[in-house]
Parts: structure tokens; C-alpha cells; sequence
């Protein structure tokens, strides 16, 4: 081979390795960047996540050893798994697409200060977050996010960076929201079977009759007491509504209403009364209320339906909450279609 073939060869392969490098012209450069460096390789080190938006409301999220692994959320609640499950697969998946544009530079800083979030990240329980998220709005392509870092000793980046998670198609800023009522965990009953000790509903303003599920003595057989009688139901059937009731969740603490409207509901007759007992002496009574339409909505037969649908609202605790009929429905049935009664509680 000759001197000229050669050189024709070498700069062939250079040729190929400067297009490539012209394809891809910030991936070397963003990576070498520290700056760009948003992700969190190990997540379980992640112990406080505090979010603060430009309004004043903050969501303090920390880790404990919750046994259902759920997070303490503002020192007095605890926070929704789903959530903090979702910033912890950010935190980990996060990458950066590339810079933003010089010309829009100016602009994109101006909508982080006035509207965007501040996310301190703290690892090992550290008191300095070891690194801080600026996060700003998305793209107009809505298929990526405006964000700043912030790292201990190097300071606030002065450049935004367009984010995205690989197999993700969307923006992440509403991941990142500071309402401590959309934060609050939505689990109401919970536990395993043998820890409860009755269940009880009544309807008030539905169809149905009253009830209370529990155990005989012998810790055998389910039964379905009456005020006056014993309905016959296969065990079958009071099982399965006894799982039900071990993991029951609310929609939201968020109710869309005034405090006085709330005060107004919370002082108005239910729809329904339900109570479940616990053998460590834990004790959740919740009252079912209906809620207006929103719409007009029609049931099976045709008939305009007087209330919504789809939710209802729920008070726990003096709280008010929205519940989903799509889970409250199965429960009630139980109670809606209670017919015949027997003597005594024996097995069916």
C-alpha cells in the first residue's frame, strides 16, 4: 500500500470521526460539565426533599422507617408513596437534552424567578442539600423541561439546561408540586385482615340496610348483624368485603371548596355511616355526603341522576375529602343489596 493510499485512508477515518462528533456536537461537553450533572445515581440516599415554590408554599418531604415506606410530609403528615416514589425515578432518570438557546436565555430566567420551584436535594441526612434544582417551565414542544442546578461550593449555574427522562415523553415540573393537601398520604383503612375487629355501615340517604361485619366467638365465622336480625350471606361474600375494607384510599384532601362550604357540608346530613374497629383499639369512623353535579349525567334506566356520579365526598376526622364512587361502589354495594335474615349466626 502507498504512501498516498494511506493518507487517502487516514483522512477518510478522520473525516468520519469529525461528522460524528459534528451529529452529536454538546453530548462530550454537557457530560464533562458539572452543571449538567441534575441525576442522582443512588436514590436510596436520599433523605429530605424540600420544594418550595414562588408563591411561599413548601413541601418538606423526609425519609423514616415508615413500615409501608412512606414519607414524613411538613413534620405532621404523612406523604403519598405514588409521589415520592415519582421524584425519586426523576431524580434517578433525569438527563439534560442541551443548553438553552442564548437568544431565550434571558427570557427563560425571568419565568424561573417569577413562577418556577426551588427542589433541595439532601443525601445521608446531611443538613446542606447536596445539590439544588431550579425548575422552570416546559418547552413549547411540552416534550422537555427548563431547570438550573445549584451545587455546594460551585454555586448556581448561570446557564439553563432543556431536561427530558429517556422513554418519557412530557415535561417534570408538575412532579414537583407544594400543596400539602395534593401531598397528603389517601389511605384511610388499612391493615391486614386479623387486625380488624368490626365493620359497620348504614345507610342514610341510600338504599341499603344497616349492618355490622364481624367474627363469632370462636373466631370461625363471619356474621352480618342487623339492629334486629342476622342477614344470611355466604361466607364467601363477607369475605371478600372484609378484604375490601383493609385497603380503602381517598381521591384527594384537596376538596375544591371553601372553609365554609366545608364547615356547611361537615354539618349536613350523610348520605351513609361507615366504621371499622380495630383490635389495637384504633378506631376510623367516615361519613359519606353527596356531591352536586357538575353536569347533567344519566344512569342506566335514563334518569337524570341528582348527584355526581363519579365522586362523593368523604369526612374523616372533621376533614373533608373526595372519594371516587368507582372505589366506594363495590364497598356500599355490600349494604345496598343486604335481603333475608336468619335467627342466629350460624354458618351459611
Amino acid at each position: 500500500m502507498n504512501r498516498t493510499r494511506l493518507t487517502l485512508i487516514a483522512i477518510a477515518v478522520l473525516g468520519t470521526v469529525a461528522l460524528i462528533m459534528a451529529l452529536q456536537p454538546e453530548g462530550g461537553q454537557l457530560d464533562a460539565d458539572s452543571t449538567t450533572h441534575f441525576a442522582i445515581e443512588d436514590t436510596a440516599r436520599v433523605t429530605r426533599i424540600r420544594i418550595a415554590d414562588a408563591q411561599g408554599q413548601v413541601a418538606l418531604l423526609e425519609r423514616g422507617e415508615h413500615p409501608l415506606g412512606l414519607w414524613a410530609l411538613n413534620g405532621r403528615q404523612l406523604a403519598r408513596k405514588d409521589a415520592t416514589d415519582l421524584l425519586l425515578k426523576t431524580f434517578k432518570r433525569v438527563s439534560v437534552r442541551q443548553p438553552v438557546q442564548p437568544s431565550a436565555k434571558e427570557g427563560v430566567l425571568r419565568m424561573m424567578a417569577s413562577s418556577g420551584k426551588r427542589v433541595d436535594i439532601h443525601l445521608d441526612g446531611a443538613e446542606t442539600p447536596a445539590k439544588t434544582w431550579f425548575i422552570g417551565t416546559p418547552t413549547q414542544s411540552h416534550t422537555g423541561t427548563h431547570m438550573l442546578l445549584e451545587l455546594p461550593g460551585a454555586g448556581r449555574s448561570d446557564t439553563p439546561y432543556i431536561t427530558h427522562m429517556e422513554g418519557f415523553t412530557g415535561f417534570l415540573s408538575t412532579r414537583f408540586f407544594t400543596s400539602e393537601e395534593e401531598w397528603r398520604y389517601t389511605g384511610i383503612y388499612e391493615s391486614r385482615p386479623g387486625e380488624i375487629q368490626s365493620i359497620h355501615a348504614r345507610p342514610l340517604d341510600d338504599i341499603g340496610r344497616g349492618a355490622t361485619l364481624e367474627w363469632t366467638s370462636e373466631g370461625e365465622t363471619l356474621t352480618a348483624r342487623g339492629d334486629f336480625q342476622w342477614f344470611d350471606v355466604p361466607q364467601g361474600v363477607l369475605r371478600d368485603q372484609w378484604i375490601r375494607l383493609c385497603d380503602v384510599h381517598i381521591e384527594t384532601w384537596n376538596s375544591h371548596l371553601s372553609p365554609e362550604q366545608e364547615d356547611s357540608l361537615i354539618q349536613s346530613p350523610p348520605a351513609w355511616q361507615l366504621d371499622v374497629r380495630y383490635k389495637n383499639g384504633r378506631h376510623i369512623p367516615m361519613t359519606l355526603h353527596w356531591k352536586p353535579p357538575i353536569m347533567d349525567e344519566y344512569d342506566l334506566d335514563g334518569r337524570l341522576m341528582p348527584h355526581d356520579g363519579s365522586r362523593m365526598y368523604a369526612v374523616v376526622n372533621g376533614e373533608v375529602a373526595l372519594i371516587q364512587t368507582f372505589v366506594f361502589n363495590p364497598i356500599l354495594d355490600f349494604w345496598r343489596n343486604l335481603a333475608g335474615d336468619r335467627s342466629s349466626p350460624t354458618a351459611s
